[in-house]
C-alpha cells in the first residue's frame, strides 16, 4: 500500500496564459484564484474545490508538465514516502521553499524515470471563501483526488517498477492494443490516478489529464462551449471500457489534452480483480487523427 491519497495538483507550461485565463475559466469551469492569492504575473492559479488551488500554468516557451503534486495524509506518511524512495535509490529532497509557494505544510521531490518533477505533499491550504465556478461546474474531487494524469513513457518497465514498485500504486487494469499495453493505477477507490503506455514516439510527455464533473449534462454543456469557441475536439464523446466513464477529449492551451468526463468507475481493494482490454471505449471516442494515442 502506498502513503500516496490521491492526485493533489499539477503545473504547466504555456506561452500565452491569457489563453489559459479564458480556457480554464470559460470552457472549464475552473475559478482564476491568481488575484486572490497573489501570485506573480508569469503564473495563473485555478481552483476546483475546497483547496486553494488545483492547476498552476507557468509561463514557458514550451508547454508541457512541469510537475505533478501527489498527497499524502501526514508528516509521518511524507517521511515513510522519503524513507521508502530513498532505500530505493530514488534521490528525494526535502523543499520547504517549494512547500510554501505550493501553499502546503510539507514537500519532498523527486523525479520519475523519465525526468518529469514528482512533488509529495501534505497539508493543503484551505481557504474560508468557497469555490465559484464561472459556469457553475461541480468536480469529482474530495478523497478521489483531483482526476487523473496519463503520460507517454519511454521505458514501460522502468515506469511499472518506478509507480508500482517503489511508489506504491496499485495495478487496476490494462488495455492492450496496436502492439501497445496502457496500464492504469489506482492510489484511492477512483479507477485510476495515473495512467502511462510506452511509445517512442510522442515520449516523455504527458498526453492528457481528466477532470469529472458531478452532471452528465456539464459534459455536454462543456462540449458545447468547445464547439461554439473552436476548442480542438481530439476525440469524440464516448464510454470507456475499463472505468466506464464517459468523456470527450479536447486540446488545451499548453498543447496536451483534457479529458471532460463523468461517472468514473470506482475500485474496492477488497474485492477487485485486475483486468486485460482489447479496446479502449465500449463506444464514441473517435479521433480526427487515428495514428495518434491518447488512450485513458
Amino acid at each position: 500500500m502506498t502513503e500516496i491519497v490521491g492526485l493533489g495538483y499539477l503545473g504547466l507550461y504555456a506561452e500565452k496564459l491569457d489563453d489559459w485565463r479564458t480556457y480554464g475559466t470559460e470552457v472549464l469551469g475552473l475559478q482564476n484564484v491568481s488575484e486572490k492569492i497573489g501570485v506573480e504575473s508569469d503564473t495563473v492559479l485555478l481552483r476546483a474545490d475546497e483547496q486553494s488551488w488545483r492547476f498552476a500554468i507557468h509561463q514557458g516557451e514550451t508547454g508541457g508538465a512541469a510537475y505533478i503534486g501527489w498527497e499524502v495524509a501526514n508528516r509521518r506518511a511524507l517521511d515513510d514516502l522519503g524513507d521508502r524512495l530513498s532505500a530505493a535509490g530514488v534521490t528525494v529532497e526535502e523543499d520547504q521553499a517549494c512547500a510554501q509557494e505550493r501553499r502546503v505544510e510539507g514537500l519532498i521531490r523527486c523525479v520519475d524515470p523519465d525526468g518529469h518533477r514528482l512533488e509529495f505533499f501534505y497539508g493543503p491550504h484551505i481557504p474560508k471563501y468557497p469555490f465559484v465556478s464561472p459556469r457553475g461546474v461541480r468536480f469529482v474531487t474530495g478523497d478521489l483526488g483531483l482526476g487523473h494524469v496519463f503520460f507517454f513513457v519511454t521505458d514501460l518497465d522502468a515506469a511499472k517498477e518506478f509507480y508500482l514498485g517503489s511508489l506504491g500504486f496499485r495495478l487496476s487494469d490494462t488495455i492492450e492494443f496496436h502492439g501497445r499495453k496502457v496500464h492504469f493505477l489506482h492510489v484511492n477507490p477512483r479507477h485510476h490516478s495515473l495512467a502511462f503506455v510506452q511509445n517512442e514516439e510522442l515520449a516523455p510527455a504527458l498526453g492528457h489529464f481528466m477532470l469529472e464533473v458531478d452532471d452528465i449534462d456539464d459534459v455536454g454543456r462543456t462540449l458545447d462551449e468547445v464547439d461554439s469557441r473552436g476548442v480542438t475536439l481530439t476525440e469524440t464523446l464516448g464510454r470507456h471500457t475499463n472505468d466506464r466513464a464517459i468523456s470527450f477529449f479536447m486540446k488545451n492551451p499548453s498543447g496536451s489534452e483534457v479529458e471532460y468526463g463523468y461517472d468514473g468507475r470506482l475500485v474496492d481493494d477488497t474485492t477487485w480483480r485486475v483486468t486485460n482490454y482489447d479496446a479502449t471505449s465500449l463506444w464514441g471516442h473517435h479521433r480526427d487523427r487515428p495514428d495518434t494515442d491518447s488512450e485513458s
